[in-house]
């Protein structure tokens, strides 16, 4: 097999600051073919250095046949009409996350793709950032014993970016953004289940919408989750931090008999201050957008395409860390803790 073509449908800034980056990096195994975006100068940005073909609808890369998989990088209120499509296309699909909404589309995507028998990889990106796979592998290999507790905390000033959680930016419309339980949260969601290795049983959940100009959208939250193994875990993500704020992740693990600590802030050396506030050179874009993680996640498709297997991240398993959001949601809206099992 030659290099595998590749559709990118949403050309804005996950697609500009991860996943043309990462095709870049796998250049010598995939090549873009498409490229689509309702505004058509960033379609046409993309495409330009692969000469590839650009288009205002997402629909016209599906009849390609030198295209064999898309990566759908917008927002998550369009991905199950993408990517269904691109199933019934035939079609592997990388989706960034949220993998859907609601579990009725996350159902109806994962449904396609595998009437399909093509794969579909939502981007969880943390699962292939290297440090969370160390502590994965470091679990697995038993250096702290059975996980009790654990903790996963996010912070992001409001000024990165400035339009992010306003009438100016799609995730400031409480219509069709999620806000911070789906763009931030479903990570943490994620990680706190991957990490303890159980299934979750009941979630409890506080939110706020802080940021001026915010219509509604939720900014922060605050979720408890209790596992069926036992285990508890917490996380909280903040998005409304003061502009100059660090953006920064932290995870504390405990087990029966060890523990593990990971801060972002940590691996960052320098700090400038002046008169707009502090300055953390290259920490939001080291970070936040790290290229290995998503230069990883985009070889495990094509490897998984390549040798006709299955993705090593099941769609079910986005599915799982969405429910958890879901229900932290819920939990804030009722005041009360929601157990798993169909949320709506």
């Amino acid at each position: 097999m030659g290099k595998l073509g590749l559709g990118l449908i949403g050309c804005g800034g996950i697609a500009r600051s991860a996943h043309l980056p990462a095709m870049a990096t796998l250049a010598d195994q995939v090549v873009l073919r498409a490229c689509a975006d309702i505004d058509a100068a960033s379609a046409r940005a993309a495409a330009a250095p692969w000469g590839a073909a650009h288009s205002t609808d997402w629909r016209q890369m599906l009849d390609r046949p030198d295209i064999q998989a898309v990566v759908v990088a917008t927002p998550e209120y369009l991905h199950a009409e993408q990517v269904v499509a691109a199933a019934e296309a035939g079609k592997h699909v990388l989706c960034e996350k949220p993998i859907a909404p609601s579990l009725a589309e996350a159902d109806r995507m994962i449904a396609a793709c595998r009437a399909a028998g093509v794969n579909l990889l939502i981007g969880h990106s943390r699962r292939f950032t290297r440090r969370y796979m160390e502590i994965r592998a470091a679990i697995d290999r038993g250096e702290i014993g059975a996980v009790r507790l654990l903790r996963e905390n996010e912070r992001r000033s409001r000024a990165i970016p400035q339009v992010w959680w306003t009438p100016a930016h799609w995730t400031g419309n409480p219509q069709v953004s999620g806000g911070a339980p789906m763009m931030n949260a479903i990570h943490e969601a994620d990680l706190l289940r991957w990490f303890s290795g159980q299934e979750a049983e009941s979630v409890q959940a506080e939110i706020n919408t802080t940021i001026e100009g915010n219509v509604g959208v939720i900014d922060f939250i605050s979720l408890t989750v209790k596992f069926q193994g036992g285990a508890i875990g917490s996380a909280e993500v903040l998005n409304c931090a003061p502009p100059g704020y660090p953006a920064f992740h932290q995870l504390e693990l405990y087990g029966t008999e060890g523990a593990i600590r990971a801060r972002d802030h940590e691996l960052t050396g320098l700090t400038r201050f002046g008169d707009t506030g502090a300055d953390f050179p290259g920490h939001y874009e080291m970070l936040l957008h790290n290229l290995p993680a998503y230069a990883r996640e985009l070889a495990e498709l094509v490897a998984a395409i390549r040798a006709g297997r299955p993705v090593v991240m099941p769609p079910t398993e986005a599915r799982a860390a969405l429910e958890i959001a879901l229900a932290a949601v819920r939990s804030a809206h009722e005041g009360v803790p929601v157990r798993l099992g169909g949320v709506a």
